[in-house]
Order: C-alpha cells, then structure tokens, then sequence
C-alpha cells in the first residue's frame, strides 16, 4: 500500500511539472543578448526612440528604482534595455524590427547582460573571477552590478523567463576587447555550449547570432575582427554572422550610431525571422482607415513640362509630421493603360495603407509622387486608351519624369536627391515603364519595382545590359504578379534572367492574385516596407514567394490579348 501512494505521487509530480511547462506562452519568443558596449548600448536615446510596442518586452537584470524596474520582472522595452543609464543599442532595433514582422499574435522579450569594454572572458565560468581582477576601476562597477558575475545573471534571468515563454535565440556583439584573438571563436564556444547546458536547450532550436563590430569602410578600430567573427560557424555549426557593412559610426571608430544600430539590429532580425521560418503576412485591416492615427496629406500640384509643353499634373503625398526642416526620399508610383495621376488614389487608397504602415513603424519617411505616366497634352484616360499616340506617350514620360517632373519635385519639397533616396515602382503599363525607366536609368533610381508588369516591359537583355553595373548600383528590385494574372510570364522571365545572372531580387507571386488593385495593394503594402532601409538576403527570402506550381512559367502562355492595363 505504502509503494502504491508514493507511485501516486511520483505521478502527481509529473503531471504538475507537465501543467507547469504548458503555462509557458509558446507565443512569447525569448532572445539573450550578451556583450561589451555596442550590445550595451552608446547611442543617446531621443525621444522618439522611447515610443515602443508593447509586444516588444524587456526583462529588468538589475534593479532600477528611477525607472522603476525591480529585476526578473517584465517590462515594455522602453529603453535603456541593460542597466539604468546605459544607452541606445542592437537589440533595441532587433526587438522593434521582429514585433514589426511577426504575427500580431506573438510576442517578443529580450534580455541583455553587457559590460562595456569587455573580453569574452568575462562570460567564461572558469576565467571570470581572474579576467575581473585585472581589469580597469571604470568596468568593475558595471560588473559589480551583476553581483560580480554576469554569466550567472543572464542565466538566472533566462531562467526565470522559461516560465513565461520559449527562448528561441542568443544573440552576441563583442570582439573588440579580443581583436585580432584567433582563439576567439573557441573561448566562444565554451561559453554558448554552457548555455545551452545550464538552459537545458538545443543548438539546432537556439541559434547564436554574432554582429560584426564596425567596419573597414566606417574607418572602424578593430575591423580586423570581423574576419574572424565571420568565420565563426566554422568553429560553432549553428552560429551566423552579420555583417555591419555600411552601418554608420559615432567618429571614435567603436560604436555605432543610433543609425548603425537601427541597421545592424535590422539585419540581425531579418536572419533570426529567416531561422524561425517566417513569411511576409498580410494584416486583414492593412487597407482599412483608422482614425486614432496621425495621418498623412495627398496634395494636387502642377508643373510645367518643357518635354510635352504644358503643364501637367501629379498627386503628392507627404507623411504624417511632414516638416520642411528634414529630408525625404522619394517613391515615384505609377498607374496603369487605363489610368492616370488618380489611378491609385480611386483603386486603393495609398494614403490609407501608408498611413498605417506608418502608425505600425513599418516604413520610413518617404514622400510618394503620383504622376500621369501618358506624356501627352491630352492625357486624359478617356476615348481609346489602346490608341497607338497614347501607347507612345507612355515611353514618353521618361523624358518627362527626368527632365521635368523629378525637378520640379526636388525643388517645391525638402527631398534627398541622390538615387539611393529615390524609388520608382508601378502597376501593368506602370510596372512596365517602372522596370524601363528604373533600370535604364540607375544613376538615377536605385529602388525599382515592377506590379504586374505589362508587355510594355522590356526584354531582360535589354533592361540590364551590364550586369555587374546593376549589382553595384541597386539596392532593390521587386518584381510580383499575381498567379491567375494572365501577364504573369513577362514577370517569370525578367525572374529567370535575374537568377540566372545572380542578381539578388524579390520575386513574389500573389496566390490567387488577378490583374487588381487587390493584388496591387497588397504590393504597396509590401513594398514599401522594404524601401530606403538595409535590405539583406535573409528580407529578399523573406519577401519573395514563389510557389512549386509557379516555377515553370513560359512566354508561350501569354495569350496575346491586347486589354493590359
């Protein structure tokens, strides 16, 4: 009788242990962060920066009484995310970046140990007493704040987070301290297999993401170990590298911007989202106006075109808080054969979508231009549309859009006026004169997009002649087409010669997508969420959708029907 109770309550102990592994939140994904001062944070936090989503959470790993933060509870990850007066860093922007490309559904929480200034030694259980002793008065105290053992903290934390959620990352930015180290890789190892030891975890399931510190091309102190840190999953199978390339420096050689660290932590999100699985997810309210949101202004303005000699007109939009003391870049949108500068405010509401891909934080600032794409005096969308003058005016409008437009715009607004800071995309006959324009003119357009490019389009040959000139000088090319789009063919084939000349691209195929403005609003809305932003291969994965059916595409399936927009 005795053995049988205590088998009972063996019993009742493993099935409270089980209730209580499914009280976590597999929605709630958990990411470590550990590190020296970028992972710490030296950018100043502005304003603007303290505005964050509440599906973006923090874990105190000290007490903060002025913030009131007690440690090993949850918190918005309002910054400062390690300790009460560091600054803005990495996981700042890889937090706001994963909420912002997540399901509405899953939350994120990070929680960061970091010491500035120092060595992987310090997160080493059997160097860390010694490596503390040596090292200056300034980092004592930052490591006295972690009761002298910061390995232990995180690990104490991550812990108790496994109650709440599922950690599904650790992310690293250190090296600087051991630049030029070769044995760092190795003294890395040790510490990531402990963590993932004293975790319980998996590495196949935990993936550790290491940064690169500042680079060559930002006159960065230590590029030389970014060498090193990019071979790391040699020595760690399931570690990857990101690159810091082009992310920007505060001048000391060291740290980052608030800039760089926006980009870096992009690109740290945009290969953990990779990891995870995830593909681009449509909001069933995307196209829908809110009115608790700041809004932006579509204005009507007229210039005059000296290449079709009179003055024309365009729809103008600005984002909400638009102020003449700062810059924008420009997305120049075009209509279809049926179309004309109101083409896409009548079929989808640009304003509406933008307005809230702004209130999401999912774009950055940008001024869009609607213009009529018929360069003719008569540009009217009335009478025949197929009309071989009218047809013509659309090539036309390159002259018109270079020469006339594009000034003008640069003049009446504060815009950038370089091609990285201007995109030109559009629908059907759009799309086509996009893809014409955009690629024929890369010293002027660096983003360029094609929705359901028409036959207007031209061959792949004769938009990117020079190959190696296209790779240098774009920074995005989308192309999409809906799957019963029946002009689907000249997108596959402008695809097919884009990866056959490996020239990195979006390709995204709409399931059940038709020549519409519900397919075209759906390519807004994607769109420009990469636009005027770092783009890595893991977004290009990310975005692009081409289903096994769809692979196969040939131009002989193109009906020859002449009813393009």
């Amino acid at each position: 009788m005795k053995t049988y109770f205590i088998k009972l309550i063996v019993i009742a102990g493993i099935l409270f242990s089980g209730m209580n592994l499914n009280a976590q939140d597999e929605n709630f994904y958990i990411f470590l962060s550990f590190g020296q001062s970028n992972m710490e944070g030296a950018a100043r936090i502005e304003p603007q920066y303290k505005e964050v989503d509440t599906r973006f959470q923090m874990m105190a790993a000290v007490d903060c009484p002025d913030l009131n933060r007690v440690k090993g509870n949850w918190y918005t990850a309002v910054p400062p995310l390690v300790r009460c007066h560091t600054g803005l860093g990495v996981s700042d922007f890889f937090g706001r970046a994963m909420v912002a490309n997540l399901p509405e559904n899953i939350k994120v929480g990070i929680i960061n140990v970091a010491v500035g200034g120092c060595k992987i030694e310090l997160f080493d259980q059997d160097t860390y007493q010694t490596y503390s002793e040596t090292v200056p008065g300034w980092m004592k105290g930052m490591i006295e704040a972690y009761d002298g053992n910061p390995y232990k903290r995180l690990i104490d934390m991550a812990k108790l987070a496994q109650k709440d959620g599922v950690i599904k990352g650790i992310l690293l930015h250190q090296g600087e301290a051991n630049t030029g180290e070769t044995t760092w890789p190795s003294k890395l190892k040790k510490v990531y297999e402990n963590m993932l030891s004293d975790l319980n975890l998996r590495a196949e399931n935990v993936p550790l993401l290491a940064g690169g510190v500042v680079p060559a091309d930002q006159n960065g102190q230590c590029a030389v170990m970014n060498e090193i840190i990019a071979k790391l999953p040699e020595t760690i199978p399931s570690s990857h590298y990101i690159p810091s390339d082009g992310c920007p420096q505060i001048g000391d050689g060291l740290h980052f911007t608030a800039e760089g660290y926006e980009m870096l932590g992009y690109r740290y999100a945009s290969k953990m989202l990779q990891l995870l699985g995830y593909k681009v997810q449509i909001p069933e309210t995307f196209d829908k106006p809110r009115t608790d949101i700041p809004q932006g202004k579509i204005d009507t303005v007229q210039y005059k075109s000296k290449s079709v000699g009179s003055k024309r007109k365009a729809l103008v939009y600005t984002p909400p808080g638009y102020s003449k003391k700062k810059k924008y870049p420009v997305l120049y949108l075009l209509h279809g054969i049926g179309g004309d500068e109101k083409e896409w405010l009548r079929g989808a509401g640009p304003q509406v979508i933008l307005d809230n891909l702004y209130a999401d934080k999912k774009i950055q600032d940008m001024i869009v231009v609607m213009p009529n794409g018929r360069a003719m005096k008569d540009d009217s969308a009335g009478g025949n549309v197929m009309a071989p003058e009218k047809v013509e005016a659309f090539a036309a409008f390159e002259k018109d859009l270079l020469n006339d437009l594009i000034p003008f715009i640069e003049k009446k607004y504060r815009v950038l006026k370089n091609s990285e800071n201007r995109a030109i995309a559009g629908l059907s006959m759009g799309g086509g004169q996009s893809l014409n324009f955009g690629l024929g003119n890369l010293d002027k357009f660096a983003w360029v997009g094609g929705f359901s490019s028409a036959p207007n389009t031209k061959a792949p040959q004769e938009l990117i002649p020079n190959v190696e000139d296209a790779k240098n000088k774009l920074k995005l090319i989308w192309i999409s087409c809906g799957d019963k789009d029946w002009l689907i063919p000249f997108s596959h084939r402008l695809h097919n010669y884009l990866s056959e000349n490996e020239i990195e691209h979006v390709y995204r195929i709409i399931p059940d997508g038709r020549h519409d403005f519900k397919a075209w609003k759906e390519d807004l809305y994607n769109f420009t969420q990469l636009l005027f932003k770092p783009v890595t291969p893991e977004l290009i994965n990310y975005f692009t959708n081409i289903p096994p059916e769809s692979r196969h595409i040939r131009m002989r399936e193109f009906p020859g029907r002449n009813t393009e927009r």
